[in-house]
Formats: structure tokens, C-alpha cells, sequence
């Protein structure tokens, strides 16, 4: 064979060679980074990466099949002679542009609930959403498909807080494959009681034995087939300033529940729980906005689940430009890749949550829900009103069968 020829065919052509890697997975690309300095160096090139953007936003993750949105939207409703109350109602969202709008029935977590309700992830699981009052310490399974509600019983923890106070966070809902059970994962911490609390609850500060209460935080399990609660080892300890379900980034996908997580050191990570073998795995963020720390400026980071992948958005709450970045590999600091760069309007002041297709929700200046766009970098107003932390936008796939058989 001549030589040249030989040589010829042991190359592929730089066109090709472009066109194969802008569809292969980040995790791939990061690793195939040490076979050659072209690789290593191809996130840095901007029309590579305008070709992996437009590959990753056209490729929705299986799990988005058949799904559309439930709108989540919360309104204070003043009270003559007492607090403000917090009401919320649940929309459906189908059409490309969400503009076909019907309100769901919520009549039964209602009474269970009350009228101020959260839903627990970015998505639904099998038509099952996980809901709960805005205090986490009643909540249930419920199908809005057939109006089925499975109301979750309190843990025997919760039992046993008649000298402590009790506090719940609940951090995953998911779906154990393995076993074919639905789980909810949650911390719980506890506090003392004040003078006035134990004169609630008919009790003698002189009485309450303060010396013998343990005041330890724990982690909770609870599993729909066993419909019972049991304790698990997880060592994170979490900051008491974001004790709040409002502001908890949590989400399932591919068999783990993710959330984010600030340490003691005020670092911010990801934490991915893996819902069969009940194990966890803690993922840095990446570092490229906190230089902004320099010029009094504090970055912002959503968690959030886009296309069916985890991904981030970091921010600063003082200006309008957003980086969008994508995990490739869970643990792995360095496998974040900043997939772009987008500078909105002014007005566009707080994202709270990805979907499909390469949409971003975000909440304008005046409480106005709006739709971006990263395919055509187009911005799309939703009707709809409302503070921009009692907001939410949940996958859905609609599921007529019973929840308490889709185990049996």
C-alpha cells in the first residue's frame, strides 16, 4: 500500500473529528482531555462550544418524554387582626410556549396541608408528587392525576420532642429501582425550649429534665413500602441561616436525589444521595465566580435540574449575567463546565429552576414569571404573578395508576 495513502487513512479529518466530540458526554470529553493538547483545550474554543451548546440543549434526557410543567404560585392574603396568610394554587402548563394554563384540584392536600403547600422536588416521579406544609412537618404522596393522596405518618422522633422542639428539612424524594420503592430523605434538628413554650405545653421549667435531652441533629428515611420511618448515618453537618425548604435547591434523577449544601466552612456544594444503596457523595462548586468576593460582591448558586442533567447557575443578586454550567462527573470539582455565558435584561433579576428543551425560568423585577429560551436566546412572559421565592416549576408526566399499587 503506498505510504502516503496509509497515512491518510489513520486521520480523520478536523470537520469529523469536531462533529463526533460536540456529541459526546461531558464526562467523556474531560477525560479524552489527556490524549492530546487539542482536546484538553476544545471548552476554550468558542465554536466548539457553540456547537456543543446547540447538541446539548436539542437532546432532551429520556425521563422528558410526554412531560409538561405544574406551576406552583403563591400569593399573601392579608388577615384583619393577624398574620398574613400564604395561599397557594397549582397550575397545569402544556403548549410550546405554556400557554395553555388549567388550575388543579388541590382540595385534598388542602385539608391535610393547609392552603399554603410546597412541593418538594423539580419533579414529579412516576406521577407522584412529594408535598408538604411550608414547615415540613405534615406532609404526603400525592397523584394529581387521580386525586390520590397517601399521607405520610410522623416520625417516632417527632413523638418523642415533648422537652425539645423539632425541625424537619426535607432534602430528597426518590425513587429506589432496586426495591421499587419510593423514599423521602430528611434532616432533622432540635432545640431547647424557652419559658413560654414549656408554659404551652403545661410543663415546669424545673421539671424538664434539661441535662438528659439531646439536642443532636439526625437523618431520616422513610419508605413507602415499609410505611415506617428509620435513622441513617450521614455526616453533613448544615448551616442553620438556609433552614428553609424555600430556599433548598433539591431535585431527582437517574436513581439520586440532589440538593445543595453549605458546610460549616461556608463552602457550597452539591450533594448527590443515591436512593437504593443509601449512600451519599458531595461534588465542590466550581470556583470561577468567587474572585467576585474581591469587590464586595457575593456569587449566588442555584442547583437545579436542565435537560435532564444537574447543572448550575451562578450568579451575583448586583448584576444581570448568569453562567450556566454542567456535571460531568458526580465528585468530581473540575468536571463543572461552564456550557455559556447570558447577560439579560435588567428587569430579569432571579432564576428558579431549568426544564426542557432549553428553557430557564426566572423571575423579573415586578414578580413576573418569565421563560428563557437558550435555543433562540428569546425571552417568553408567563401570566402569572407572584413573589419570586414562593415560585415554582415542576416536570410532570401524568400516571393514572394508584400510588400504594405501583409497588405491589
Amino acid at each position: 500500500m503506498d505510504p502516503m495513502k496509509e497515512k491518510v487513512c489513520k486521520q480523520i479529518h478536523g470537520d469529523l473529528a469536531l462533529s463526533i466530540t460536540s456529541k459526546l458526554p461531558i464526562k467523556s470529553l474531560k477525560r479524552f482531555g489527556c490524549v492530546c493538547k487539542s482536546w484538553a483545550i476544545l471548552f476554550q474554543d468558542p465554536h466548539f462550544m457553540n456547537i456543543y451548546r446547540n447538541n446539548f440543549i436539542s437532546k432532551n434526557h429520556p425521563d422528558y418524554d410526554d412531560t409538561s410543567y405544574i406551576l406552583r404560585h403563591t400569593v399573601i392574603v392579608p388577615v384583619v387582626d393577624g398574620d398574613d396568610e400564604f395561599h397557594s394554587s397549582l397550575y397545569f402548563l402544556t403548549g410550546e410556549r405554556l400557554e395553555n394554563k388549567v388550575k388543579l384540584d388541590c382540595s385534598l392536600p388542602f385539608q391535610y396541608l393547609g392552603q399554603d403547600i410546597v412541593i418538594v422536588s423539580s419533579r414529579g416521579i412516576n406521577g407522584i408528587l412529594c408535598v408538604s406544609d411550608r414547615n415540613e412537618t405534615k406532609f404526603a404522596f400525592w397523584n394529581p392525576s387521580t386525586k390520590e393522596l397517601k399521607i405520610i405518618p410522623p416520625s417516632p422522633i417527632e413523638a418523642a420532642t415533648t422537652y425539645r422542639n423539632c425541625y424537619p428539612l426535607i432534602l430528597g424524594f426518590g425513587y429506589d429501582h432496586v426495591r421499587d420503592d419510593y423514599k423521602v430523605i430528611r434532616h432533622v434538628r432540635f432545640g431547647e425550649l424557652n419559658f413560654y413554650e414549656c408554659a404551652e405545653r403545661g410543663l415546669e421549667c424545673k421539671d424538664v429534665p434539661w441535662k438528659y435531652i439531646s439536642y443532636q441533629p439526625i437523618w431520616e428515611i422513610y419508605s413507602l413500602r415499609s410505611n415506617s420511618w428509620r435513622e441513617i448515618v450521614v455526616k453533613l453537618p448544615m448551616r442553620m441561616d438556609r433552614y428553609n425548604s424555600c430556599y433548598i435547591d433539591r431535585f431527582y434523577i437517574d436513581g439520586m436525589c440532589h440538593w445543595s449544601y453549605i458546610c460549616v466552612l461556608k463552602e457550597t456544594c452539591l450533594v448527590s444521595f443515591d436512593v437504593s444503596n443509601e449512600v451519599y457523595f458531595t461534588t465542590p462548586m466550581p470556583s470561577y465566580m468567587d474572585d467576585g468576593l474581591d469587590h464586595g460582591l457575593v456569587p449566588q448558586r442555584l442547583v437545579m435540574l436542565f435537560n435532564g442533567f444537574v447543572s448550575l447557575i451562578s450568579y451575583y443578586e448586583e448584576k444581570t449575567t448568569f453562567h450556566i454550567s454542567v456535571l460531568g462527573e458526580i465528585g468530581v470539582r473540575g468536571s463543572w463546565t461552564k456550557l455559556i455565558i447570558i447577560d439579560l435584561l435588567p428587569c430579569v433579576k432571579h432564576p428558579i429552576g431549568g426544564g426542557k428543551n432549553g428553557n430557564i425560568f426566572f423571575i423579573k423585577d415586578k414578580e413576573e414569571l418569565v421563560c428563557f429560551d437558550l435555543g433562540t436566546l428569546m425571552i417568553e412572559e408567563l401570566v402569572v404573578e407572584g413573589n419570586f421565592y414562593m415560585s415554582q416549576m415542576v416536570i410532570y408526566r401524568e400516571n393514572v395508576l394508584p400510588i400504594i399499587g405501583m409497588n405491589n
